[in-house]
């Protein structure tokens, strides 16, 4: 059951830490979560966002994605860390922390399907699956 919760991390950890990835790579050569468009890039690169002129549309959707997959990699690391250090004393301090992750790994799966595409959505939905057996199973045999 342990190790089960632990691997439901693993893609949590892998699609932030690619997030951050390749939004510092887009940062200087936009090609993989940029527009395919590259006037829309360059309009990016020029407008800027009615909440303020301090930035351009493009510093602010670089800065979002980064942001966005760091929170994705704290979320993995963070489960990663319980499971893997302190997952008995999770489960009899605080059980619900165990199904606060499935939790979450589910709003990331709705999000994906909603705003984002297929990876993000696989990714979520296997990680979400992994985390709700093992705390499932954690849980029965408390």
């Amino acid at each position: 059951m342990k190790y089960v919760f632990l691997a439901g991390a693993i893609p949590f950890l892998v699609l932030g830490i690619a997030h951050i990835v390749y939004s510092l790579i887009d940062a200087r050569r936009p090609f993989r979560i940029a527009p395919r468009d590259p006037d829309l890039v360059a309009r990016m690169r020029t407008g800027t966002l009615i909440l303020t002129r301090e930035t351009s549309v493009w510093r602010a959707w670089i800065g979002f994605n980064i942001s966005h997959g760091m929170g994705v990699t704290l979320f993995g690391a963070g489960v990663l860390y319980m499971a893997a250090l302190h997952f008995q004393a999770v489960l009899r301090a605080a059980p619900e922390l165990l199904l606060a992750a499935p939790v979450i790994a589910a709003i990331y799966l709705l999000l994906s399907l909603r705003y984002w595409f297929s990876i993000p959505a696989i990714g979520s939905a296997l990680g979400g699956m992994l985390l709700t057996g093992g705390a499932i199973a954690a849980l029965a045999n408390a």
